[in-house]
């Protein structure tokens, strides 16, 4: 896992973002999708709605 991410993050200084992209495609979008959407969702849902409950019971 930390190769590939040394992987994106060297085709990324040499090519750019375009390079990049037509190197990984879509696969990396949601991938960055994905993990913006899980910590988001964990950070501004769920511990709120856990914060929540325990000061209504």
């Amino acid at each position: 896992m930390l190769r590939v991410l040394s992987e994106v993050r060297q085709t990324l200084r040499e090519s750019g973002v375009r390079g990049t992209f037509r190197r990984y495609g879509w696969k990396l979008v949601a991938a960055v999708f994905c993990y913006y959407l899980v910590r988001d969702l964990t950070l501004y849902v769920l511990l709120p709605y856990l914060v929540a409950r325990q000061f209504m019971n």
